[in-house]
């Protein structure tokens, strides 16, 4: 049951945290120019309105979680703190008398709440930089970077062994008479009996797939879990790890694997995080970007300009973000100054191109892999005078390869725009460097989203007081005619 109201300050408690807590740290700041009343109202449909104990305050909770991701303090270590830290119990509003919640009050709040909860806190939070000046929203900086998923990595001869035995342990706990019939089929396969490493997991694979089809009789929950995420490996479906079957190898890098999820997220010129979406490693950046625009469109956040690396250099983003008013700057894979480096000129109103002796083509036929390919006629290229320099081999005429597409909607600029897209890679380095969002704090994709959007909702925090402050700072020197530095 939803708790009401918090418990009310006692005298005591005000005297002795006005005199304990320092007034320029930053979370004294957070707490004095962020209003996080928002969170009860939006979580309250999470809770029967009138059965059960009365629960935690859930600001009280998700400030908790807030001092987890701000101290990388685990469920246990922030209850912990809140025993006899001063400054975390006044953040999160326990008075000195009051009971603290206990790691698994925590654990049980943030399965309560789920993804998609934490992802409308997240909204709220950009909301309210928004209406406070913070946001300036003219651009849109979107990048990923990869969080290494919370396991250990393992072959898949180390995998097959390993989900028999997690189905064995699954049956034991709930009929041991079965496990001692099971018991045979998970042991491990002898090396010894085989001449190759193909061949003994040729032969584990089947002796786990026999192991699912006698498990599969015991009808519970636990047992059917394992056997649902060992069934999905041993049929290949991407899985890389059994205690965290979310998880996919991916690449960020060409030859840096990595087995873990990706985050996607967008921000604005001055690093507040507008949009951010997480998925498993395997996933394309470029398939989620298209997505996140009109998420920030529909939430009010429409941006002017975008900009991002060569991930998101795709003809076809291009012309979605220009039919809906949104100028993209994002960096050709392919050399566009091949073509001025050889001389020739493409114009991409009339699609004509000009060969460096002024020669026109005069066609241009598709290329199966799109394009066109243009070609210049026989008699120009006959009699000019570059023909030796121009033409290779059997050559009779100059044929070039040119994509309209890859030429629309680029305007100028670019330059500019990457040293703006930087500003994303500080957002995820503080994000990493100060908050582990590097690696997994959690197992399972939607524990993986709620630890980001937690993370981007401190690094959010942080970076809106610290405009509001220096604003603040700004006006009050102004007044009274001093530089000398403020603390407001």
């Amino acid at each position: 049951m939803l708790s009401r109201n918090g418990t009310p300050s006692s005298f005591f408690d005000h005297e002795f945290f006005s005199k304990m807590i320092p007034k320029t740290h930053p979370l004294t700041q957070i707490n004095t120019h962020m209003d996080f009343s928002f969170v009860t109202p939006e979580v309250a449909d999470c809770y029967h309105p009138s059965n059960g104990r009365p629960s935690f305050p859930p600001e009280m909770l998700f400030r908790v979680m807030f001092l987890e991701i701000w101290g990388n303090l685990s469920d246990v270590q922030v209850c912990r703190e809140l025993q006899y830290n001063v400054l975390y119990r006044w953040f999160c509003g326990i008075g000195w008398e009051d009971n603290v919640p206990d790691d698994t009050t925590v654990v049980v709040f943030r399965r309560r709440l789920g993804d998609m909860k934490f992802k409308a806190l997240f909204e709220r939070v950009v909301e309210q930089a928004k209406q406070g000046g913070v946001l300036r929203g003219k651009w849109a900086i979107i990048d990923g970077t990869k969080v290494i998923a919370h396991v250990a990595v393992r072959n898949n001869l180390e995998l097959i062994r390993e989900g028999k035995r997690r189905i064995l342990r699954a049956v034991k706990r709930h009929d041991k008479k079965a496990a001692e019939q099971l018991s045979e089929l998970a042991e491990p396969i002898k090396d010894g009996e085989y001449s190759s490493h193909e061949q003994v997991l040729g032969a584990e694979i089947l002796s786990g797939r026999e192991l699912v089809d006698k498990a599969c009789g015991i009808k519970h929950k636990d047992v059917a879990r394992e056997i649902k995420t060992y069934s999905k490996f041993l049929e290949f479906d991407g899985v890389a790890s059994l205690t965290d079957p979310d998880a996919r190898w991916g690449y960020q890098k060409k030859d840096e694997p990595f087995l873990g999820y990706k985050v996607e997220a967008t921000c604005d010129e001055r690093g507040i995080v507008t949009a951010v979406e997480v998925m498993p490693g395997n996933e394309s950046e470029l398939s989620q970007a298209e997505g996140m625009v009109k998420d920030l469109d529909d939430r009010g956040l429409k941006p002017l300009r975008m900009t991002g690396d060569k991930a998101y250099d795709d003809s076809v983003l291009r012309r979605d973000l220009a039919e809906v008013g949104i100028r993209s700057y994002v960096p050709s894979r392919q050399n566009l100054n091949r073509l001025a480096e050889q001389g020739f000129t493409y114009e991409t109103k009339t699609s004509v191109l000009q060969c460096p002796c002024g020669y026109q083509a005069i066609g241009a036929s598709p290329h199966k892999k799109g394009g066109l390919i243009y070609y210049f006629s026989q008699r120009d290229c006959g009699g000019c005078a570059m023909r030796q320099e121009c033409l290779t081999g059997r050559q009779k005429r100059k044929v070039v390869y040119v994509n309209p597409l890859v030429w629309a909607n680029r305007p100028r600029g670019l330059k500019r725009a990457m040293k703006i897209r930087k500003t994303i890679e500080r957002v995820f380095g503080d994000c990493k460097t100060w908050h582990k969002m590097g690696r997994a704090r959690y197992r399972g994709l939607w524990r993986v989203k709620v630890q980001v959007y937690m993370t981007v909702i401190v690094v959010n925090a942080k970076k809106s007081v610290k405009s509001i402050v220096n604003k603040l700072c700004e006006t009050k020197a102004k007044r009274q005619g001093s530089s000398l530095p403020c603390t407001a």
